[in-house]
Order: structure tokens, then sequence, then C-alpha cells
């Protein structure tokens, strides 16, 4: 966003890019607590919160219906490919699996509530 708002410029970011974003993130997670079982639930923790709100993004070589506001839920879409697909998810059990592909396996029984009830996956599944 603040590419695009530097260079005024809209800015189609591929999932790969993406990616390699939120695998940045983790880095950072780990470093500042630590890549012990402690540090990595920590990181997977704080990279489920951020992945509620990443979720929203649509890119722009998909969107249909015009450029998205910044406030506006995002609209179902299917990706360009699968971990696109994924990243766009509003279940928090696929942020889950994108937390596996960065951080390993989840602990056994592992769940997220996000913070925000706007987010919830059940509030999704019964508003779908």
């Amino acid at each position: 966003m603040f590419t695009e708002i530097k260079e005024r410029k809209v800015w189609d970011i591929s999932s790969s890019e993406r990616f390699d974003m939120l695998k940045t993130f983790c880095n950072y997670g780990l470093e500042h607590w630590g890549s012990d079982t402690a540090g990595v639930n920590k990181t997977r923790r704080f990279l489920l919160e951020w992945q509620s709100f990443l979720h929203r993004y649509v890119p722009v070589g998909i969107i249909e219906a015009g450029l998205q506001r910044m406030n506006d839920r995002a609209p179902a879409f299917v990706g360009r490919d699968d971990l696109e697909t994924l990243m766009g998810s509003p279940m928090s059990d696929d942020w889950i699996k994108l937390s596996e592909l960065l951080l390993g396996k989840a602990p056994d029984g592992f769940v997220f509530r996000p913070k925000h009830k706007a987010n919830s996956s059940e509030l999704v599944q019964q508003q779908g």
C-alpha cells in the first residue's frame, strides 16, 4: 500500500511476493522471540492476527468490480494460483495452513480465534 501511494500507481503483487513478505515477518518474529517452541508459537499467533486483516486484500489483477476501498469487505475470489486463493481465504483454518508453510506444523489441537469478531471464521460461515 505504501509503495502504491509513494509511486502513485497500482501495484499488482503476486502471491510469491506476498508470501515473501510473510516470510520476512516470520523471520523478524523468530529473531525477536526466538526459534524455540515458545518463540515459534508467539510468531504464529502474531502472523495469524495479521492474516486476519491481510486476507481482505484482493489482487488488482483479478478485481472485477473496480478498486476496493479500504474498509470494504473483500469479495470472495479464486486466485490465479493456489497460494493466492489460500491467502484470500476468510477461514482461520486456512490461515493456520499458511502459517504451517512458514513455521512448520502447528501444535496438535491448535485453534486460532481472531481478536476481532468481524474476522472470525464462525461469523463468515454464518453470513455465507
